[in-house]
């Protein structure tokens, strides 16, 4: 082992024993009081066994009774936690992912285990405890790299958990270490860590010992170290989600170059304090492995106490167990010494010296078996041989029992069930009484139990908030899908960190990094079943509603809430009643199947009636969008007739245009010859002026040029 791991090692050593000295007596008197409770003779340990040796010791354990009733109502209360968001990142439908995702890790995990082994311990003896791991979902896989957290009993805490002497706190949240302490054969220890156990040659200063007869005692440890590192904050100008960077990330420099290059621009820098949890496994001689840095920001132990207090600036816990003891040890005796007087002879037996009985020992030995008639004695003689007597010579005397043994039984029984919450009452059923009277009754016994009830919430709410801490460390890939289960233990799929356009910008749905939730959990009435008082308000209401529907509607929701064997189905169909009445929402899975049913419906040949009216309906469809064709078919030849018209007067309108064009070439063609015939003239009266009949043109060719001429051209002499 290297120098470092020595002092590493033996700095660990010294705490641990540090934390075993601060709480051992108050944990040992803790095991006492379990074994006192579940373990057959223990409650004749010690000085009172002793003291008892070869007489009866008879056991009328009255104290684990009411620890079982008061596990069995917290039985019927299960509590989980709930997710609340916390600032404006934070969102609601995320919230409800990761209840959905809390409680697959419940079921997959076999948290049931874990939360019933911590209460009981801790209500019996007074100390529990809950372990979270994050393990890989496909241990045995080569390629398997997504992880899910599991929630693990750890069994004898009052003997296995040591914490941080110096936290103070109920759910240890200011713990800066704890150990957990198990104990294995050499063997075991060899197969595991592939190294010999420890030798112990060098372990005589320590109080805890590492040796448990000859196995070995391993540790593990868990160390929360808080370190102050820069961070810094970056916000796209478009918007979307925030992102933080810490200076302390391997890669911090190259994720600060890729944001930057992406247009991210940085709001703040400062320095935070920064939560880390790193374990190691340790024994007597050495460190065996290191297991290096823990999910999550929290140690991962919640412990439980059923009761709690400081005395003297020591912790000081106590369960269910403890004032009822000497009690319950009272009327132990008491009730042994009864039955060991009760097993004496009842009868005056006869004495005789041994020279009358000799002889005839067999013969009143068998006495009570054999019947006989009658028995015989030698006679006694004196001295001289005389006969002086026959009988016995005395008689011994019935046991009688003392008055103060029969008060004291009594005295001792009723003491019990004044420490213990009286449960006998609470479960007498008594004629002629209300149930509001009785539940007044059973509230006033469940009152004396409310505080193991209390301090459990308070652990179950400790084990949400390591949850989480572990979830926004482990669930961290994108679009990784994942299974959850609903408050009805529907399940369902829920995909993490899916890639989305908000506001124009890149984010992501149900981010379990993005923002801060609150955890709390909700704790009923003192351990009484929510679901049965609910169906008893709604059978009140049942014979006050007149309306069928509203009836119907409360009798499927008290159906609904029904458990029990057989009950299954009739839930699932009033269920299904009232999905159909709309006043219960459908879950994706029954969503789905309400989909596929219409589905089916509509694929569904009808029946031959449904045929008939479906075909005479056809028949009546077709006869009209006939009429409608008809109708259609004449407009249309209306329409072409507007159309043939339109285009005759089109065409009329296009023939008198090129006429006008006609008449208007013709006019300028006229123009331009007389214009020429007089330049002609003026011409020939300068040089020799012709007779004015020369000058006119041929009548005949001019009328020959106006032939097909339109009627609307103007008289010539209009134009001359």
């Amino acid at each position: 082992m290297s120098k470092q791991n020595e002092k590493l090692h033996e700095r660990l050593l010294e705490r641990i024993d540090a934390d075993y000295e601060q709480s051992h007596d108050n944990q040992r008197q803790s095991y006492d009081d379990r074994r006192f409770c579940f373990v057959a003779g223990a409650q004749w340990d010690g000085d009172i066994g002793r003291q008892f040796a070869g007489r009866p010791k008879f056991e009328f354990n009255k104290i684990q009774l009411s620890v079982i009733r008061i596990y069995n109502e917290w039985a019927k209360n299960r509590f989980t936690v709930e997710f609340r968001p916390q600032n404006n990142i934070a969102d609601s439908e995320t919230a409800d992912k990761l209840q959905q995702l809390f409680r697959a890790d419940e079921r997959d995990s076999n948290a049931d285990e874990a939360y019933s082994t911590a209460f009981m311990e801790g209500v019996s003896g007074g100390i529990g405890a809950i372990l979270l791991e994050a393990k890989y979902e496909d241990e045995d896989g080569d390629d398997d790299e997504y992880q899910r957290i599991r929630i693990k009993p750890i069994f004898e805490a009052d003997t296995m958990v040591y914490w941080d002497a110096n936290a103070r706190r109920y759910d240890k949240a200011d713990a800066k270490h704890v150990t957990i302490v198990t104990s294995m054969s050499k063997s075991q220890f060899e197969s595991k860590y592939k190294k010999e156990p420890a030798s112990f040659d060098d372990l005589q200063g320590y109080r805890f010992d590492w040796r448990d007869g000859d196995n070995v005692r391993v540790a593990e440890h868990y160390e929360l170290t808080e370190k102050k590192v820069e961070v810094t904050k970056l916000s796209h100008p478009e918007g979307g989600e925030p992102v933080k960077l810490y200076a302390d990330d391997e890669d911090y420099d190259q994720q600060l170059d890729d944001y930057m290059a992406q247009g991210f621009e940085i709001d703040f820098v400062k320095k935070v304090k920064r939560k880390q949890v790193e374990g190691y496994v340790l024994s007597g001689n050495g460190i065996v492995e290191k297991l290096g840095v823990i999910a999550g920001k929290y140690l991962p132990v919640a412990p439980f106490y059923g009761k709690r207090m400081y005395v003297s600036g020591r912790e000081v816990t106590q369960g269910h167990v403890g004032l009822s003891r000497d009690a319950q040890i009272a009327f132990n005796l008491k009730m042994s010494g009864l039955i060991d007087l009760a097993s004496r002879p009842q009868d005056e037996l006869p004495i005789f010296t041994p020279a009358q009985i000799k002889g005839h020992e067999q013969q009143w030995a068998n006495k009570e078996v054999a019947r006989v008639p009658y028995l015989t004695v030698n006679p006694t003689k004196d001295a001289s041989g005389q006969v002086v007597g026959v009988g016995p010579t005395a008689y011994t005397k019935a046991p009688v029992i003392p008055q103060a043994m029969g008060a004291l039984i009594e005295s001792s029984g009723a003491l019990i069930g004044e420490l213990t919450g009286n449960q006998a009452n609470g479960e007498q059923l008594v004629s002629n009484v209300s149930t509001e009277a009785v539940e007044m009754v059973q509230d006033k016994v469940d009152a004396q139990a409310y505080i193991y009830l209390d301090n459990f919430a308070k652990t179950i709410a400790h084990v949400g908030r390591i949850w989480l801490s572990m979830a926004q460390d482990v669930y961290d890939e994108e679009s990784r899908e994942m299974a959850g289960v609903g408050h009805d233990d529907t399940d369902s799929k829920i995909i993490i960190n899916k890639p989305t356009i908000k506001d124009g910008a890149l984010a992501y749905e149900n981010d379990m990094q993005g923002g801060k939730y609150k955890v709390t959990v909700d704790i009923g009435e003192a351990f009484s079943t929510q679901r049965d008082k609910t169906i008893k308000r709604l059978l009140n209401l049942v014979p006050m509603v007149q309306d069928p529907q509203m009836q119907s509607a409360l009798l499927n929701t008290i159906l609904a809430n029904q458990d029990g064997e057989g009950m299954h189905d009739l839930a699932k169909f009033a269920r299904k009643n009232n999905i159909n009445m709309g006043i219960t929402e459908p879950d994706e899975q029954e969503a789905k199947e309400m989909q596929a049913a219409q589905q089916a419906a509509a694929n569904q040949p009808p029946d031959a009636q449904t045929q008939y009216f479906e075909a005479e309906a056809a028949k009546a469809l077709a006869g009209a969008e006939k009429a409608k064709a008809d109708t259609q078919k004449v407009l249309a030849e209306v329409d072409e007739t507007r159309a043939d018209t339109a285009k005759t007067l089109f065409e009329m309108q296009k023939e008198q245009q090129q006429t006008q064009q006609t008449m208007q070439e013709m006019m300028v063609i006229l123009q331009a010859m007389q214009q020429s015939q007089l330049a002609n003239e003026q011409q020939i009266k300068q040089e020799v002026t012709p007779p004015p009949e020369q000058l006119m043109p041929d009548m005949g060719q001019m009328e020959q040029m106006m032939e097909g001429a339109p009627d609307d051209l103007p008289p010539m002499e209009g134009m001359m």
